[in-house]
């Protein structure tokens, strides 16, 4: 299990082979002791104390501490020795260098395209009439088939990046049928020529780079406290200081900050202060920030997942997926070794 700490001053302490963990809620103390044997990680938030006898005794059984400032990840405490962090890492990288792991992550590829897909039906049942979605779904549903049979059938002499790099083109082209049928669905001023990112071109580009931009920390966190490198990645090029693992992993879930982008602007949130015009291109306004990063954590964060039968929100969703990628990779290490 993790022990997530997030409520201001909390106190950890050793107590033979248990954590003593004491602190306030509702204006009551609780007290409780729990087995180092039953903590995978400790997640840290706010502001609390942890003794080094507590640190010692996490770093003797291979448990992790994550330390977190406004739920983003900011350094981590581990045994300097292999452990389970540290085996998971290692696998990552034999991983991430095999056709395996290109294989591998070429599935979440495969989610985003689906999910692209099935936000079209969506988008068709009130705007048929704006644009040919049919044909948008069913370009969508052939590459998406053409995904399967390159990566089913891949030539294994070919250099890897030539693989990568023919994924991400396969990719690309649905995109574009998909963000076609995103700009049937928005008001004339809305509406955009192509994706425009560093910076935006037209105001639909500045919302969607500001929502995206809300999602990457929360996925490298969720790899972070998984014990995966987010610099290590299948799919994206590797660059230095680049978390090529965030922009693997986040593909499945940029459908969900689209509809949200789709439904803050069809719903009229947006006004004209909330843009700056630059020398070169649109960004929001901090008036523009003050309105949809509230919408986007209450419409598209607060939003429930079904993982294993059970309803998480995103976040939290996002958290379980990244375990299961983890204990993928650990597994796969043993055709490595």
């Amino acid at each position: 299990m993790d022990l997530l700490l997030k409520t201001n001053g909390f106190f950890i302490s050793k107590k033979e082979d248990r954590f003593y963990i004491e602190l306030e809620k509702d204006g009551k103390v609780i007290k409780n002791e729990i087995s180092a044997s039953k903590i995978e990680r400790m997640i840290l938030s706010n502001n609390g104390t942890i003794t080094t006898g507590a640190i010692s005794l996490a770093i003797e059984n291979n448990i992790p501490i994550i330390f977190l400032k406004w739920d983003e990840p900011t350094g981590m405490i581990w045994h300097c020795k292999i452990g389970k962090t540290a085996k998971t890492r290692r696998n990552q990288l034999k991983f991430s260098e095999s056709i395996e792991g290109i294989k591998f992550a070429s599935k979440w590829i495969k989610i985003k395209m689906e999910k692209q897909s099935n936000y079209l039906k969506y988008l068709k049942k009130n705007h048929s009439s704006k644009g040919d979605y049919d044909n948008l779904i069913n370009n969508i549903y052939n590459y998406t088939g053409e995904l399967l049979d390159y990566t089913n059938n891949i030539n294994e002499e070919l250099p890897h990046r030539e693989i990568k790099d023919t994924i991400i083109g396969i990719e690309g082209i649905a995109s574009k049928y998909y963000f076609e049928g995103i700009n049937y669905a928005l008001p004339k001023n809305y509406k955009f020529k192509e994706r425009s990112r560093r910076p935006a071109m037209d105001r639909f580009n500045a919302l969607l780079n500001y929502g995206y931009g809300m999602l990457y920390p929360m996925v490298e966190k969720c790899l972070i406290i998984a014990g995966l490198d987010p610099y290590i990645g299948f799919i994206h090029a590797d660059n230095y200081n680049k978390t090529t693992l965030v922009y693997d992993v986040i593909e499945m879930y940029r459908s969900d900050i689209d509809r949200g982008v789709v439904n803050y602007i069809n719903t009229k949130k947006v006004k004209d202060n909330h843009f700056d015009t630059l020398e070169n291109g649109i960004s929001l306004s901090d008036d523009g920030k003050g309105e949809f990063a509230p919408y986007i954590k209450d419409k598209v964060f607060g939003k429930e997942f079904y993982f294993k039968n059970k309803k998480y929100l995103l976040p939290d969703f996002i958290q379980k997926e990244c375990y299961e990628i983890a204990k993928s990779v650990r597994r796969e290490f043993l055709w490595y070794m």
